[in-house]
């Protein structure tokens, strides 16, 4: 969710880091790693960063402000969250910590 792998609108990506998952482990989640990735895979995940930034928030802040959303998260559960790096987790941590949560609407 963090976009370093999207390659395709905009021709470049983040460079990864030699702890990223998919440098580390090439055969990780093969079904997302752009290397061997579907066309339809990719358009949706650059559908959904597209979607993400329209609202002003990144694809892993959309992710969690979605399964917040949920009643029966909301009422029961947890969210789990993961990341690679202490900046992932901090932002993947800050809804929670600020307390503000996100809404969404059904657009």
């Amino acid at each position: 969710l963090s976009g370093k792998y999207n390659t395709r609108s905009t021709g470049k990506s983040l460079p990864s880091t030699s702890n990223s998952r998919f440098v580390r482990f090439p055969d990780y989640m093969k079904r997302w790693h752009p290397s061997s990735a579907s066309t339809g895979t990719l358009d949706a995940s650059e559908q959904y960063a597209q979607i993400a930034q329209d609202a002003g928030m990144t694809p892993s802040e959309l992710a969690i402000a979605f399964v917040r959303s949920r009643k029966f998260v909301e009422k029961n559960g947890s969210v789990i969250v993961g990341a690679t790096t202490m900046e992932q987790l901090k932002e993947n941590l800050a809804p929670f910590v600020d307390g503000v949560a996100v809404e969404l609407d059904e657009e």
